[in-house]
This record gives C-alpha cells, structure tokens and sequence, in this order.
C-alpha cells in the first residue's frame, strides 16, 4: 500500500509577513523527502516562498504515488542557527545573502546532503561538492541596446506546459508567476525528480543522483535541463522580456 499523502508546510509568516518560528517536527519517516528552506527575508522572499509551497504540494500529490512523503519546512537565519535535535534534512534551498548562503553550505557539507541555490550572491571559484545553483551566474540588465531584461521566467509563457503552469500558480495565490516563484517551484519538484530516481531520500543518496551526467529535469521550457558538471549551475534557456505591467512580453528566447 503506498504510503499517505502529507505535506508539511511551516511557512515562517510567508502569507502575512510575520515570522513566526515553526515547530520542531518529530523525526519522519524513512520515506520522507525533507525540503528545508532558507531565506533571509519572507517578505521579500515572498513570491520564492509562493513558487516552493505550489511546488511542495504538487511534489507532495506526485510522491504519493510512489510512496515517498514530502515536507517543506521555512526557516529564517535565526531559525536556521538554532535547531538542535532537529532531524536533518534529505535537501536544503537557500535563498539570500552571502553570509545565510555561505551558513547553509558549509552545513550542507557537514551533513552530506545537498542543497540548491534559488537567489544567492555569486561567490565564484569551485562549486562545493553539495551545491547546485538554479540561478545564472550573473545575468545582465540588458542583452542588446534596448530596455530589456533578462527573465528566467514570465507569466505570459504558454508552450510546453508554461500557460497550466502559470494558471495553477495565479490560481493559488492570485498572483502572476516571476522569475522567484519558478525557481521556488522549480526547487521542490527536482528534489522529488531526484529522490525518486535514486529510489531514496537520504543526503547521501540525493548527492549521487544530482552528480549523475545523464540526470535531466522538466522545467516546462521545452528542453532538458540538467546541471553543468564543471559549475553545479543548471544549464537552461532564458527569456529577454520588453515592456511593463500588463504591456510586459517574452521578446525573445536566450539559449543556454
């Protein structure tokens, strides 16, 4: 019999912008995909925060129905600094500064579980062996003389499963779909795609997955992503986008 659906959502005030520190769970399951979230701000995180919570509940639907159980749980640097007897995570997102980021990595490595990069400073040289960065190194204002800005998402994309994609976020949090929401969501379902192709939710086991050079992840962009093996970053299309408010629009696509 599969094992229950459950999603554990401590969302830290994401919703009204007060942090409330959420509660130690008690230690899950071994069939538990444990997503901890770190970010120096939940208000101005807000739209990252969003995009994991939709990627955590639909990540959450999908497991169950190969028995694995996914939790999101959101935590400040405060919190962050002060979970003793806390079970360990299978997989960090981090989102911040350079101080949080450098925190949650060197954790990372302590524990031996990976963590993914959703809007951190670039620190340059060597990726650590647990980090895998969601975002470009550096992407510039504009790609061309011209006021345009380059996205990694827009709310006005429709192909390969982009318009479902952008209807199911406004849908829930009566918001259009940025370029953080995408990585948040993006985050959570490559913890599952990755937990569920090694067949386990172990740190351990999650960091031999993602270093697999044949590994590749849906991000509704009509293209396999994967991650750059010399980088940790993931190599994917991007998009210049023209315009503002209701007049904003994809001008182009920038190929990986």
């Amino acid at each position: 019999m599969l094992a229950p659906c459950a999603l554990a959502l401590a969302l830290a005030g994401a919703v009204n912008g007060v942090h409330v520190a959420a509660p130690r769970p008690s230690p899950p399951a071994d069939d538990t995909l444990r997503v901890v979230l770190v970010v120096d701000d939940t208000v101005a995180r807000r739209s990252l925060l969003h995009g994991a919570r939709l990627g955590a509940e639909e990540a959450s639907h999908t497991g169950a129905l190969f028995g694995t159980v996914v939790t999101l749980r959101v935590e400040s640097r405060a919190s962050f600094d002060s979970t003793p007897g806390a079970a360990a995570p299978s997989m960090y997102v981090v989102a911040g500064d350079t101080n949080i980021c450098s925190a949650v990595v060197l954790e990372s490595a302590r524990l031996a579980i990976p963590v993914l990069d959703a809007g951190c400073p670039s620190i340059g040289g060597p990726p650590a062996t647990t980090a895998y960065s969601l975002v470009p190194a550096a992407v510039t204002a504009t790609i061309a003389d011209d006021s345009s800005r380059v996205e990694l998402w827009h709310w006005t994309l429709e192909r390969f499963g982009g318009e479902q994609l952008n209807e199911r976020f406004h849908r829930r949090f009566g918001a259009r779909m940025d370029s953080p929401a995408w990585t948040g969501w993006l985050a959570l379902k490559i913890a599952l795609d990755v937990a569920l192709h090694a067949k386990a939710t172990s740190g351990r086991a999650l960091l031999r997955q993602l270093a697999d050079p044949r590994a590749q992840y849906d991000g509704q962009k009509g293209r396999p992503l994967r991650f750059a093996a010399d980088t940790h970053r993931l190599v994917q299309p991007l998009y210049r986008v023209a315009g503002h408010g209701d007049a904003e629009h994809v001008v182009a696509e920038v190929a990986p």
